[in-house]
């Protein structure tokens, strides 16, 4: 039996693609390389793991029977924004019956396994169960929703409230995470110790979650692959990430060497011409995966008997007491009262839809209070209701069963705005009266953190006033949003939206320049919202690096932007809405001298783009991007162009959906040095952007 558990690459991922899709770059690779480097000794606790796993088997191999299956408390941290991320109770339980039947061979599937591999298909003796019990003893049902911007761009940082290692296995699930991967784990020995004990388990995403829901039967085993990896399981081509590159062996005697495989070819034998090579295995990135093999079973059994990360404490009789998984009855908890509108903003008798999304137990009744509401209560699971005043609402749900109650009340929840407009166009605002801002102007601080728009009295744009967003070295995925009074444009005319703004970057690597602040407008009191415009990276960031909190000096920080509002936005009642979304590297925003005018202020092009776009680094290496955020699905030409209007090469033709978006700009490294124009055409809009290859 080989087994070594030497790995560079220790926490792997799938990618998000599905079958026959290019690899991405994973984003665990550095995570490794980081744990390691800062903790060279995970290399020596590497060593006695697989010292140990390979003595447990010689020894216990032999005695395995049905009867020494090992439980193993499991938590689901759902981190959400009450999104489709959010997902279903069931839809976790449907994940959890995936992965007992994967890790005891009782997939219904198994009779697919080709011929090559149905002798070694083992069951690996290990079954997973929610937790009844919280750390604190308080009844469970193993699942926690947590609302969180960091369901947006999951890494370590969004494993929130990870529940004692030692009694549970911890899995989170987010809406994306970064570098486009799936999913990742890492490995025991890298979390060996207390130091790394919070990062121990699996973070994936929330669509890779069992087959219901948001879930599918594609991606259901993805959980089981990663698990997979906290016990001790490198992929079956060997300790990299790169499959299809070279043959590759795993250690583990009954898997055959393989470069690993993306696409689900029964009969591939890439490494060995007469050798099948076992790309239905969980430890694959076929997606066709259907069994462990049963030296992968007895492996990850000695890892679990191994005092590595605690990983032999989970299954004890004494965990499973405490965990409340002694058995597999699900206990009834008292719920945990929740909920959620997706709007937020709705005109006076205008209707908003309310959601109940209590969790830890069902609901057999609830009570709903609305402040000023029509109606003013409801005992419905999802209610309608309109408000009859003007104002800051506030809004209480009440829920219980047999085992108790609980109550949440937020207030300040929704906003309810008069049909009569706060101003008339041409209203300035300089924020030089106080009052103004609190009356009139709405913030919205999603994660209630010191990220947010305040008045500050310290700078202006040619003044001593205006709106600060506090965004020094906030944390990657904060939203924060400013919404303006309501301006009466009936009287129509042409009119810009005009504004002064003063950004600066925490960073000096422009490729980290990337923060972004968006323009909306709404005609329906704030209940919808039209993106009209976005100022990304170092467009916005026009004051440049700033290694301290910034605050502008002089004049020459300040910018002036213009926005052309099109015919239809010349209503009775119009707002417009700021907002920012900043990647970590930011610093402080400025904005003054907001109006709305028949005449332009701006330098710049004052259209409503309907799409914006950054070049970083520029002049142009082998790591410089093109950035684009689109506004809304459209067909698109990315060229480059020399200044003597010769198209040098083509970056992009064809369909762009609504998003976020990169295109690598290395290769024109290749092209003669000089001055160069970038232009990107949606049959809408044409922008250009002047870039240099030295």
């Amino acid at each position: 039996m080989r087994f070594y558990l030497f790995v560079l690459f220790i926490a792997a991922s799938y990618v998000t693609n599905a079958q026959d899709a290019e690899l991405k770059y994973c984003g665990s690779t550095e995570k490794s390389q980081a744990l390691r480097k800062a903790d060279p000794s995970i290399w020596i606790q590497q060593d006695q793991l697989t010292q140990f796993v390979k003595n447990w088997i010689q020894e216990n191999q032999s005695d395995l029977r049905d009867d020494n299956v090992l439980t193993i408390p499991v938590v689901f941290h759902i981190i959400h924004d009450y999104g489709v991320e959010n997902i279903s109770d069931d839809q976790v339980r449907d994940a959890v019956r995936i992965l007992n039947e994967d890790f005891r061979k009782l997939n219904p599937d198994t009779t697919q396994i080709v011929d090559a591999f149905k002798n070694v298909a083992g069951d690996s003796q290990i079954e997973f169960r929610l937790a009844n019990k919280a750390p604190d003893g308080s009844c469970t049902n193993g699942i926690e929703h947590i609302q969180s911007f960091h369901t947006y761009s999951g890494d370590d940082n969004a494993k929130l409230n990870p529940w004692p290692r030692n009694k549970y296995l911890n899995i989170w699930t987010v809406k994306s995470l970064d570098d486009g991967i799936a999913g990742y784990a890492y490995f025991p020995a890298d979390v060996n110790g207390n130091s790394n004990a919070g990062i121990d388990g699996v973070i994936i995403l929330s669509s890779y979650v069992g087959s219901i829901g948001s879930g599918s039967s594609l991606t259901s085993r993805a959980l089981t692959h990663e698990i997979g990896h906290t016990m001790g399981l490198p992929h079956t081509w060997g300790y990299n990430n790169s499959p299809g590159v070279d043959c590759g062996d795993d250690d583990i005697d009954d898997t055959p060497i393989t470069k690993g495989w993306t696409s689900c070819n029964l009969s591939g034998a890439k490494c060995n011409v007469n050798i099948i090579e076992n790309v239905q295995n969980y430890m694959e990135y076929a997606y066709c995966s259907k069994m462990f093999t049963t030296d992968q079973g007895l492996t990850m059994q000695g890892v679990l008997n191994s005092s590595t990360a605690q990983r032999n404490n989970l299954w004890t009789t004494n965990n499973l007491i405490a965990t409340g998984t002694d058995d597999d009855i699900e206990t009834v908890c008292a719920p945990v009262a929740d909920f959620y509108s997706p709007v937020k903003m709705a005109c006076v008798g205008g209707s908003i839809t309310f959601y109940d999304v209590s969790t830890n137990g069902m609901v057999t009744d609830r009570t709903w209070t609305f402040q000023d509401g029509d109606p003013s209560t409801s005992t419905e699971t999802d209610p309608m209701v309109s408000f009859t005043t003007p104002g800051w609402k506030t809004v209480t749900l009440s829920v219980s069963n047999s085992q108790g109650e609980n109550t949440m009340t937020r207030g300040y929840y929704v906003y309810i705005s008069s049909e009569t407009a706060d101003h008339l166009a041409d209203f300035h605002e300089n924020f030089e009266d106080p009052n103004s801002f609190v009356n009139d102007w709405l913030v919205y601080n999603p994660s209630a953190n010191n990220s947010t728009f305040l008045r500050t009295s310290t700078a202006g744009y040619q003044s001593t006033s205006s709106v600060k967003l506090s965004n020094y070295h906030s944390q990657d995925g904060d939203i924060d949003q400013l919404i303006s009074p309501s301006y009466d444009l009936s009287s129509g005319g042409t009119r810009y939206l005009n504004f002064m703004y003063s950004c600066a970057s925490a960073t000096a690597s422009t490729s980290n320049i990337n923060d972004r602040l968006s323009i909306y407008t709404s005609s329906d009191c704030g209940k919808t919202w039209l993106i009209r415009t976005s100022i990304i990276g170092q467009n916005l960031a026009n004051a440049g690096y700033f290694p301290n909190s910034f605050a502008p000096g002089n004049s020459n920080q300040w910018v002036a932007k213009s926005v052309l509002l099109p015919s239809t936005l010349y209503v009775p009642n119009l707002r417009f809405k700021f907002e920012y979304r900043t990647n970590g590297y930011g610093n402080n925003l400025y904005l003054d001298n907001i109006n709305v005018s028949s005449f332009m202020v701006g330098i710049d092009d004052p259209d409503a783009s309907s799409f914006a776009m950054n070049i970083s680094p520029n002049p142009i290496s082998e790591n410089s991007v093109l950035n684009i955020h689109q506004l809304m699905n459209s067909d698109v030409t990315i060229q480059v162009v020399d200044m003597q209007g010769r198209v040098n090469e083509v970056v992009y033709r064809g369909k762009l959906s609504e998003g976020d978006h990169q295109f690598n700009l290395g290769s024109l490294m290749n092209q003669p040095a000089g001055l160069y124009l970038l232009i990107m055409d949606d049959g809408v809009t044409i922008q250009r952007q002047k870039l240099v290859v030295q």
